[in-house]
């Protein structure tokens, strides 16, 4: 069962990870298809019900036992798994002992399906579970299990309101096995990170884990070929304590919640660690660009492509920005620079909205995640993009940063030496997720039948429609008493919302990227009698909305969606908020063609002949909006397929010049 680099008695050294594969992309390609063909043959080993019987053969002489007795267990469980490793025979010991433990502390049991979702990743694999199926309580099985094996075990999940609140839930459970468990979130120092760092398990977010990992590559050195990383980690063993400098024990094992999100949605986001360095632009030359963008005319001066966000200047606007200069600083003589500043400025105008890509907060510009809805604090734009929205929006104009380490999440998540995970999402991006981190999915039953309704979605002709269904919908349902969960995709739109059930007397609470800080409060009422909640992506992955008593019996929560995503993964982790572990829901989808998705994707042509098929105030038929819906979203997910692997070759192009060079990154 264990991988040679998980048996006892191997060295790892003192900052353990995976080294970096040397394979050409198609040496990668035939390896994965060998894989394939190698884990299709042993179709017995992760049968559900062979695993269970094997963890049963240990549970039932720990049902009857006492504390002490349990003690015992638990320490000679230890001292097994250190000096044995993880075999078949004592990870199932471990899975029974950890379930009867949790029964005792938590007062939850793991269920059979946890139990072999828990094998799958002990064992390296990617464990789809539908939501609401318990998958927090599902990852206490590995991780815990590696923990007593001496394993450092890294818990990602997708924010960190859930690495908090899951380090604070598992609490009990952990200390009751011998165990210590933190979390890192944002706003911790150096020095409380590092210390929860050396915890056995650590709950913590995939941007935070990746920072802190870039941090400690900085620490070791911008020159570390194989030979000075291995004196620098013998430099380390030698330190003593507070001495050491580096954060991290390396990377060992990674257990991810909701892996599709962090390892495809974010795979094309670059992380980099920089600093402020001075700016050849002042302050002055970002007004000065965008009052020169605010001169130029669409089509006439510049022209735009939505599809690739690019924007290019007409031999007319090159013209009329040569005619405006002559009042303008020395600088902007240079031909080049001023269209690159102009198109920057453009590009700020165009592409990027206010509460919708970010919002303003203490006179700073924050960035929204879009998958998300999160701020993501300290993150911004490069190449001068985030000083020119700083700009715009009259706020203090930052420096500009200079880089220092740049790593991506394909890159950072391929250098564990295990790695695994869990989503409610995981079979519309398996093939990806093997070909890129070698990771198999096996779909994990459901402990009970679902009792989701899925109502038919509705897209309306007009704005105005959506706007008078939606309330009517809401209406009835506040009515009947049931709870209300509205998804939209922004900041804006979300508040927008708001206005509209305010305008109806409908009482309600908006969670978003400004209102994060109430985040558990609001949670914690979304499923009272008549709770109205509106929300951004923030409610949509993770996110456990649990029933005020009677609820159930009125039809349970109802989640409305007002946006077609990206992604048809991501409108599923909205859907999956309600009906959780067999209790009832239902969910629905409110549209209209003047959606922004749609309007982006179809021709304005196209959407008046649309408009055209359903006259009056009743939504287009039910087989044209679903193709209608699906069309976008395919193109865009196999769009965004492209650019990962663009960013995948592009990564492994750096690594070989950088392995070249003696750099680490």
């Amino acid at each position: 069962m264990s991988e040679s680099l998980f048996r006892p008695g191997v060295r790892w050294g003192s900052y353990p990870q995976k080294k970096q594969s040397d394979l050409t992309e198609f040496e990668q390609s035939a390896a994965v298809i060998f894989e394939k063909i190698r884990n299709a043959l042993p179709r017995n080993r992760f049968s559900q019900a062979n695993i269970i019987k094997k963890i049963e053969r240990y549970a039932e002489k720990l049902t009857d036992c006492s504390e002490q007795d349990l003690t015992v267990s638990i320490v000679e469980l230890k001292e097994n798994l250190g000096r044995h490793g993880l075999t078949e025979a004592l990870v199932a010991q471990s899975f029974a002992t950890i379930r009867e433990t949790a029964a005792r502390t938590l007062g939850k049991r793991h269920f059979d399906v946890q139990l072999f979702g828990g094998w799958l990743m002990i064992n390296g694999l990617m464990a789809e579970m539908a939501t609401g199926e318990g998958k927090t309580l599902t990852t206490t099985l590995p991780a815990c299990t590696a923990a007593m094996a001496g394993i450092p075990v890294h818990v990602i999940t997708a924010n960190d309101y859930l690495a908090a609140r899951d380090a604070d839930i598992m609490r009990p459970l952990y200390h009751r096995l011998g165990l210590t468990g933190s979390s890192v979130i944002d706003g911790m120092g150096i020095e409380q990170r590092r210390k929860n760092y050396q915890c056995p398990i650590v709950h913590t977010t995939n941007k935070q884990i990746t920072f802190d990992y870039l941090r400690d590559c900085i620490e070791i050195g911008k020159h570390t070929g194989p030979l000075s990383f291995q004196f620098r980690q013998l430099q380390r063993e030698k330190a003593q304590g507070d001495n050491d400098p580096l954060l991290l024990q390396g990377l060992c094992f990674a257990l991810i919640d909701e892996a599709d999100s962090v390892l495809i949605d974010e795979a094309k986001t670059p992380l980099i660690i920089t600093k402020t360095r001075t700016d050849d632009d002042a302050p002055e030359t970002y007004s000065d660009a965008l009052y020169l963008a605010s001169m130029l005319t669409i089509n006439d001066d510049f022209t735009i492509d939505t599809k690739t966000r690019q924007i290019d200047l007409t031999l007319q606007g090159e013209d009329k920005l040569e005619q405006k200069i002559f009042i303008l600083p020395e600088h902007w003589q240079n031909k080049r620079k001023r269209e690159l500043l102009v198109k920057q400025a453009l590009t700020a105008n165009v592409f990027y909205k206010k509460n919708k890509h970010y919002i303003v907060s203490d006179n700073k510009v924050q960035i929204v995640d879009e998958f998300t809805g999160r701020v993501m604090a300290d993150r911004s734009w490069e190449q001068g993009l985030h000083q020119m929205i700083e700009a715009k929006e009259g706020c203090l104009v930052s420096g500009q940063r200079e880089t220092l380490a740049r790593i991506s999440y394909q890159v950072f998540f391929s250098r564990y030496l295990r790695l695994a995970g869990t989503s409610g999402t995981l079979k519309e991006s398996a093939g990806e997720l093997h070909s890129v981190y070698g990771l198999r999915t096996i779909a994990v039953p459901v402990h009970r039948p679902s009792k989701r309704v899925m109502l038919q979605e509705r897209i309306y002709r007009t704005l105005t429609l959506k706007r008078q269904a939606l309330v009517d919908s809401v209406s009835k349902l506040y009515e009947t008493g049931r709870p209300v969960l509205i998804g939209t995709s922004s900041v804006a739109e979300s508040e927008e919302v708001a206005a509209w059930l305010k305008q109806a007397g409908l009482p309600h609470r908006v969670l978003n990227a400004s209102q994060d800080k109430h985040e558990a409060e609001i949670i914690a009422k979304a499923g009272q009698q008549r709770a109205i909640t509106v929300a951004t992506n923030m409610a949509g992955r993770g996110t456990d909305i649990e029933l005020e008593l009677g609820v159930s019996k009125l039809g349970g929560l109802h989640v409305i969606s007002l946006n077609s995503n990206e992604s048809r993964r991501i409108d599923r982790q909205l859907y999956g908020r309600c009906a959780r572990q067999g209790d009832p829901g239902s969910a629905e989808a409110i549209l209209s063609l003047q959606d922004p998705a749609l309007q982006q994707f179809y021709s304005s042509a196209m959407l008046k002949v649309l408009q055209s098929v359903c006259p009056g105030k009743k939504p287009i038929p039910d087989f044209l909006g679903k193709l209608m819906l699906r069309l976008p979203q395919r193109l865009k997910e196999r769009q965004q397929r492209r650019i990962r692997k663009q960013v995948m070759r592009h990564d492994r192009y750096l690594s070989r010049v950088m392995a070249f060079s003696g750099k680490f990154e």
